[in-house]
């Protein structure tokens, strides 16, 4: 069973919340929410009642017609054919986009009080905040993301004492030991072949890293992913898929920057804007705004017309390049060049710790790979390496030097180890799960939360 950085999350609502806020789980398919609810639901309570609203369609037309809690709660005892012991049950209302208007009961669930309740679901085929406009109380919200390279180092049993080595030199500011170094890089560059989605971690260990079967299985859940694309866009299919087929093709360019005319001559970013809205709720994309000046708060000069697009998991993402090029990351060979590759598996972290993702961009000095917002109120310049000369970032250096933009320090994510040199940082691209720690920001659940009060 794979440990998920959700299970803590889980247990401080069921201690602190969970008798007045309901619990809401989204995130992509196939990332585990199902089975993490599942598993803390049988630690945590006596009593567990699971429908899913997507295999029963008979629990689907019921719930959603009934007329207010009691009678909801009734439908639920008489689906499921259990009792409800006060206090000690968990109703579990698996795959919610499937009847979203359920999702406005749920202040009156809560206010029963008999029960605790847990919703989940991709929200394919729904506006998301469509359903948190609904008026349902409140709503205790949880994103989940695929295995970040913390978890995945869990997964393939990396020591506490390693990991923990790592964070302190990084924090220390010192080099991390040679030994454990070239390890968790050849870790990270498995990594990026296997990515986080957990049937797929669950498949590399199983088959004692039988990479064959790993990308059968990749290609098989990309495959997925378009059949919801058919199923669940709603009348903009063809559009939505035209993005999801561009994506890997604008990461392997010089320039990352998605290009619109590459979907449509006559594209315009109005005309396609829902789509990528569509991609980015559904869990597909992570989507990353310019910013036209690199300082706090970055939402303030954001242009969303003007942005980089990546695959949520970097392993599906590789899956879709021919396998060379997943050969080639692992075996770390110098071509083709990876950079796209790495700057996906940096976003992938980020989103996975709750930030929003930002890029900075000059025509002289060319592109700072993300900014994000520090705790002490400056923007943080992120750049990423993934070939052997990292020392040359002209761009960084010129956000770091301005002084109006008020920055205080620069990192720069490559395969080298730890050192500082003068206003910049520079840290293993393995060790991204530290930075939490060294933003001081209170991210280091790696989870997005949002409380909801309507």
């Amino acid at each position: 069973m794979l440990r998920r950085r959700i299970e803590g999350a889980l247990a401080e609502w069921r201690k602190d919340l969970a008798s007045r806020k309901a619990l809401f789980v989204t995130g992509s398919r196939q990332i585990g929410k199902s089975f993490s609810i599942r598993e803390f639901a049988k630690r945590s309570y006596s009593t567990l009642i699971e429908i899913n609203l997507m295999e029963d369609v008979r629990a689907k037309d019921a719930l959603a017609s009934a007329e207010n809690a009691a009678d909801f709660i009734s439908r639920v005892m008489l689906l499921s054919g259990k009792s409800i012991e006060v206090g000690n049950t968990l109703v579990f209302i698996d795959e919610i986009q499937e009847a979203p208007d359920v999702m406005t009961m749920a202040k009156f669930l809560v206010e029963d009080g008999r029960c605790h309740w847990a919703f989940s679901g991709s929200m394919l085929g729904t506006e998301f905040k469509g359903v948190r406009s609904y008026p349902v109380g409140y709503v205790h919200e949880l994103t989940m993301h695929p295995l970040d390279f913390e978890e995945f180092c869990w997964a393939i049993g990396i020591s506490d004492e390693a990991r923990e080595t790592v964070r302190r030199c990084c924090l220390e500011q010192t080099p991390v030991p040679d030994y454990i170094h070239n390890a968790l890089m050849s870790n990270f560059r498995t990594y990026l072949v296997v990515g986080g989605m957990p049937e797929v971690v669950q498949r590399f260990l199983d088959t004692r890293g039988d990479f064959a079967s790993v990308r059968q299985l990749q290609t098989e859940l990309n495959e997925q992913y378009r059949r919801d694309i058919s199923k669940y866009a709603n009348g903009r299919a063809l559009q939505v898929q035209s993005i999801y087929d561009q994506l890997p093709v604008q990461l392997g360019g010089e320039n990352k920057r998605f290009v619109l005319n590459s979907v449509d001559p006559k594209a315009s970013y109005e005309k396609y804007q829902r789509d990528f809205v569509w991609l980015v709720n559904a869990g597909v994309a992570l989507k990353t705004d310019i910013v036209t000046e690199p300082k706090s708060p970055l939402l303030k000069t954001a242009r969303p017309s003007q942005f980089k697009l990546y695959q949520s998991d970097t392993g599906m993402l590789m899956a879709r390049y021919p396998a060379g090029v997943a050969q080639a990351a692992y075996l770390d060979s110098k071509e083709p060049n990876l950079g796209g590759v790495y700057e996906n598996v940096v976003a992938q972290q980020l989103a996975a710790q709750g930030r929003e993702l930002y890029y900075y961009q000059t025509k002289r000095r060319g592109e700072v790979d993300f900014v994000v917002d520090g705790a002490d109120g400056a923007a943080v310049p992120l750049e990423v390496k993934s070939g052997a000369y990292y020392h040359a970032h002209a761009a960084l250096d010129h956000v770091v030097e301005t002084a109006e933009y008020g920055v205080r320090r620069g990192i720069v994510f490559s395969r080298g180890n730890v050192e500082k040199d003068d206003k910049v940082l520079y840290l293993p691209v393995y060790a991204m799960y530290v930075l939490p720690d060294i933003l001081g920001d209170g991210r280091a659940n790696g989870l997005r939360l949002t409380t909801v009060t309507v």
